[in-house]
């Protein structure tokens, strides 16, 4: 009996650290292409609502149509859930980001796609 509920212990332990909830990225400010000009990107994390600071993000575009490699953004956190990057980028139209970032030595993963407007 007492090997049960140790083993019932444990089994609940380890779901409600299973259960840690996921952050949602959003781009709050997407770059804009112009030519030679490096743009600001945006990002709004959030946790069950909350914002979300601290983080160490960085990012990998790529256009979702066309092939001009991958480009590089590092992220400063604002300290108020949002968080700014400048990335040059080649042209306009549809991109993806992979974005990766750390909380408490944990990577958390996400890829978003957003649209970038032309000057």
């Amino acid at each position: 009996m007492r090997r049960v509920l140790l083993l019932m212990i444990a089994t609940i332990m380890i779901l409600a650290g299973c259960g840690a909830s996921k952050l949602d990225f959003i781009v709050e400010k997407a770059p804009v292409y112009e030519e030679e000009v490096a743009s600001e990107f945006v990002l709004k994390v959030t946790d069950s609502a909350e914002e979300v600071t601290g983080l160490s993000i960085e990012a990998t575009l790529e256009m979702a149509k066309m092939d001009h490699g991958v480009i590089e953004v590092f992220f400063n956190d604002s300290g108020d859930g949002t968080y700014t990057g400048n990335v040059e980028l080649p042209m306009g139209g549809e991109w993806i980001a992979d974005i990766r970032a750390e909380k408490d030595g944990k990577m958390i993963e996400d890829v978003l796609t957003f649209d970038v407007k032309e000057r």
